[in-house]
Protein backbone atom coordinates (compact mmCIF):
# COMPACT_ATOMS: atom_id res chain seq x y z
CA UNK A 1 0.00 0.00 0.00
CA UNK A 2 1.31 3.44 -0.96
CA UNK A 3 1.43 6.15 1.68
CA UNK A 4 1.79 9.90 1.44
CA UNK A 5 5.36 9.55 2.73
CA UNK A 6 6.25 7.57 -0.40
CA UNK A 7 5.53 10.51 -2.73
CA UNK A 8 5.66 13.65 -0.57
CA UNK A 9 7.95 16.54 -1.41
CA UNK A 10 10.26 17.48 1.40
CA UNK A 11 11.23 19.84 2.86
CA UNK A 12 8.24 22.12 2.46
CA UNK A 13 9.21 25.57 1.20
CA UNK A 14 7.93 28.26 3.52
CA UNK A 15 7.65 32.01 3.89
CA UNK A 16 6.89 34.23 6.88
CA UNK A 17 3.38 35.68 7.08
CA UNK A 18 4.64 39.27 7.18
CA UNK A 19 6.52 39.05 3.86
CA UNK A 20 5.01 40.66 0.77
CA UNK A 21 3.01 38.72 -1.77
CA UNK A 22 5.55 39.93 -4.36
CA UNK A 23 8.31 38.18 -2.38
CA UNK A 24 6.20 35.03 -2.26
CA UNK A 25 5.61 35.13 -6.02
CA UNK A 26 9.33 35.51 -6.61
CA UNK A 27 10.13 32.59 -4.31
CA UNK A 28 7.50 30.38 -5.98
CA UNK A 29 8.86 31.20 -9.44
CA UNK A 30 12.45 30.69 -8.35
CA UNK A 31 11.70 27.26 -6.84
CA UNK A 32 9.25 26.21 -9.57
CA UNK A 33 6.46 25.49 -7.07
CA UNK A 34 2.80 26.44 -6.81
CA UNK A 35 2.42 26.83 -3.05
CA UNK A 36 4.23 27.96 0.07
CA UNK A 37 3.66 27.05 3.67
CA UNK A 38 3.22 30.24 5.68
CA UNK A 39 4.97 30.41 9.03
CA UNK A 40 3.92 32.87 11.74
CA UNK A 41 5.92 36.08 11.91
CA UNK A 42 5.56 35.91 15.70
CA UNK A 43 4.80 32.90 17.90
CA UNK A 44 1.14 32.16 18.49
CA UNK A 45 -0.12 33.48 15.16
CA UNK A 46 -1.78 31.03 12.76
CA UNK A 47 0.20 29.24 10.12
CA UNK A 48 -1.23 28.82 6.68
CA UNK A 49 -0.73 28.02 3.03
CA UNK A 50 -0.52 30.34 0.05
CA UNK A 51 -1.04 29.03 -3.46
CA UNK A 52 -0.97 30.40 -6.98
CA UNK A 53 -4.76 30.12 -6.89
CA UNK A 54 -4.85 32.42 -3.81
CA UNK A 55 -2.72 34.96 -5.65
CA UNK A 56 -4.89 34.87 -8.77
CA UNK A 57 -8.23 34.95 -6.94
CA UNK A 58 -7.35 37.38 -4.13
CA UNK A 59 -4.74 39.66 -5.70
CA UNK A 60 -4.66 39.62 -9.50
CA UNK A 61 -8.43 39.40 -10.09
CA UNK A 62 -9.01 42.35 -7.74
CA UNK A 63 -6.25 44.49 -9.27
CA UNK A 64 -4.31 44.66 -6.00
CA UNK A 65 -0.58 45.36 -5.84
CA UNK A 66 1.38 42.33 -4.60
CA UNK A 67 4.11 44.64 -3.30
CA UNK A 68 1.72 46.25 -0.82
CA UNK A 69 -0.02 43.10 0.45
CA UNK A 70 1.41 40.73 3.00
CA UNK A 71 1.21 36.97 2.63
CA UNK A 72 -1.05 36.81 5.72
CA UNK A 73 -3.59 38.94 3.83
CA UNK A 74 -4.17 36.24 1.21
CA UNK A 75 -3.12 32.95 2.81
CA UNK A 76 -5.50 30.14 3.65
CA UNK A 77 -5.44 29.30 7.36
CA UNK A 78 -7.45 26.09 7.42
CA UNK A 79 -4.67 23.55 6.88
CA UNK A 80 -5.39 19.89 6.27
CA UNK A 81 -2.65 17.62 7.56
CA UNK A 82 -2.17 13.86 7.49
CA UNK A 83 0.41 11.55 9.09
CA UNK A 84 3.23 10.06 6.96
CA UNK A 85 1.68 6.58 7.01
CA UNK A 86 -1.67 7.85 5.65
CA UNK A 87 -2.74 5.74 2.64
CA UNK A 88 -2.43 7.57 -0.66
CA UNK A 89 -5.90 6.51 -1.80
CA UNK A 90 -7.36 7.98 1.41
CA UNK A 91 -5.42 11.21 0.81
CA UNK A 92 -6.88 11.42 -2.70
CA UNK A 93 -10.38 10.88 -1.32
CA UNK A 94 -9.84 13.50 1.44
CA UNK A 95 -8.58 16.05 -1.07
CA UNK A 96 -11.57 15.42 -3.31
CA UNK A 97 -14.07 15.70 -0.44
CA UNK A 98 -12.51 18.93 0.88
CA UNK A 99 -12.03 20.46 -2.57
CA UNK A 100 -8.30 21.01 -2.01
CA UNK A 101 -5.27 20.31 -4.17
CA UNK A 102 -2.66 19.57 -1.50
CA UNK A 103 -2.23 18.20 2.01
CA UNK A 104 0.61 18.75 4.42
CA UNK A 105 2.29 15.76 6.02
CA UNK A 106 2.71 16.20 9.77
CA UNK A 107 4.77 14.04 12.09
CA UNK A 108 4.06 15.06 15.65
CA UNK A 109 4.13 18.85 15.69
CA UNK A 110 6.41 19.17 12.65
CA UNK A 111 5.41 19.54 9.00
CA UNK A 112 7.69 17.16 7.12
CA UNK A 113 6.27 17.21 3.59
CA UNK A 114 3.54 18.10 1.15
CA UNK A 115 1.51 16.04 -1.32
CA UNK A 116 -0.35 17.63 -4.23
CA UNK A 117 -2.95 16.25 -6.59
CA UNK A 118 -0.24 16.32 -9.26
CA UNK A 119 1.98 14.10 -7.08
CA UNK A 120 -0.86 11.58 -6.73
CA UNK A 121 -1.54 11.69 -10.46
CA UNK A 122 2.14 11.00 -11.20
CA UNK A 123 2.15 8.07 -8.78
CA UNK A 124 -0.88 6.56 -10.49
CA UNK A 125 0.63 7.21 -13.91
CA UNK A 126 3.95 5.57 -12.96
CA UNK A 127 2.67 2.65 -10.88
CA UNK A 128 -0.83 2.09 -12.11
CA UNK A 129 -3.93 1.89 -9.97
CA UNK A 130 -4.24 -1.54 -8.44
CA UNK A 131 -5.19 -3.29 -5.22
CA UNK A 132 -1.94 -2.25 -3.51
CA UNK A 133 -2.38 1.43 -4.26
Amino acid sequence: MYTVASIMKSPVVSIEANKSVAEAIHQMQEKGISSLMVTPATPGEPEGMMTKRDIISKVVSHGKDPKTLNVQDVMTTSLITVPPDYPLADAARLMSEKGIRRVLVRQGSKIIGIVSDTDIFRAVEESGWGPNF
